[in-house]
């Protein structure tokens, strides 16, 4: 173990808020997939979710002795799991000081006020590319649960996309309709609080860690109100006046041709009606149509659905996240004799839609 290292609790001042973000910005810049830093108003309005909902979100600084910040660690929870208890965590070293036992002895400090915290299971995502990472975790005991990676179109290489019929199935068959949201907004007062909670609900079911909603103001933040959003690339499945399934992309301002797809799901009661299928044909669709050159989409390997169905339209895989689990272990007093096989590389916990 690096000589005079300590592991502290990150305070809310802002000299440890900037050591946080800085270390974190450097290991974003070793780790090329993760193309977008946090700023100091992201990690704020992240903790301030967590701290509204109840939950705990710590940030820890692993320090040399002169002080300087050389590693970090997060955990926080995962919310739409039945059973509370499991954590996200977070990782991340300096690159000139891998294999010292400074990621490891972040693991043991933030499992032990985890386990303080009735924590039961630690969950973390390492890249697909560093294999040696995930052996790493495992020698920690940590076990394999699922991949997700993220999928490239590009629009260019698709033909071109035939709605109209699909569309009047969907409402012949099933009496459903599909409307962009700006469409929902013109004539339903209570749109913003239907389209919130079938959002909450779908992301229960889906492992994005970034996404901690925990307001309707929050979420409309994210998908309403950001200058990213697009009302008209944002679509709507209702039965009636209920909403039922969406599928919305958002661009960003420093890839421009880009659409980024945000979530794509149905209630449960109307899968099996092939409505993720026309919802993707509609994302493909509206890219044709305003000249964009590609759309991201993050899927898990669980999900053979959603895998299938982006495949099928030409999607490609590319390198993304191993999800690791570990149940967390009885709180034990550390010492600064030994800390175990080290972690050698900075760790990310999210990339699937880049926000902390």
């Amino acid at each position: 173990m690096l000589p005079g290292l300590t592991i502290r609790r990150a305070t809310m001042t802002p000299a440890d808020y900037e050591a946080f973000a800085d270390l974190y910005r450097l290991a974003g810049v070793e780790q090329p997939f993760d193309n977008e830093a946090p700023s100091l108003d992201d990690l704020h309005a992240f903790d301030r979710a967590c701290e509204r909902s109840g939950a705990h979100s710590w940030r820890y600084l692993a320090q040399d002795a002169s002080g300087a910040t050389i590693g970090v660690g997060h955990f926080f929870p995962v919310t739409w799991l039945q059973n509370p208890g499991t954590y996200w965590i977070v990782i991340r070293v300096h690159h000139a000081l891998r294999r010292r036992g400074i990621g490891t002895a972040l693991l043991r400090q933030m499992e032990a006020d985890l386990a303080e915290l009735g924590g039961r299971a630690l969950w973390i995502f390492v890249p697909e590319q560093a294999p040696e990472l995930s052996e790493a975790f495992e020698r920690h005991g940590f076990t394999e649960q699922m991949r997700s990676n993220p999928f490239v179109l590009e629009v260019a290489h698709t033909a071109p996309v035939a709605l109209a019929p699909r569309l009047e199935r969907l409402q012949a068959d099933h009496g459903l309709r599909m409307m962009t949201l700006d469409e929902c907004r013109a004539e339903d007062p209570d749109w913003l609080e239907k389209i919130y909670t079938l959002h909450a609900a779908l992301t229960r079911e889906v492992p994005i860690p970034e996404k901690i909603f925990t307001t309707r103001e929050e979420f409309a933040a994210f998908a309403i109100e950001s200058p990213q959003a697009l009302f008209d690339a944002f679509f709507v499945i209702r039965d009636g006046d209920q909403y039922v399934g969406l599928s919305f992309l958002q661009g960003r301002a420093d890839t421009p041709d880009t659409l980024y797809q945000e979530l794509t799901g149905t209630l449960p009661a109307y899968r099996g009606k092939g409505l993720a299928r026309v919802m993707k044909l509609l994302t493909i669709d509206y890219a044709q149509r305003h000249g964009f050159r590609r759309i991201v989409t993050w899927v898990e390997n669980t999900n053979a659905g959603m895998l299938a169905i982006n495949l099928n339209h030409g999607f490609e895989r590319q390198p993304g996240l191993v999800l690791l689990e570990r149940s967390v272990a009885p709180a034990i007093p550390l010492t600064s004799a030994t800390f175990g096989a080290p972690l050698d590389q900075p760790v990310q916990a999210q990339v699937l839609n880049p926000v902390v």
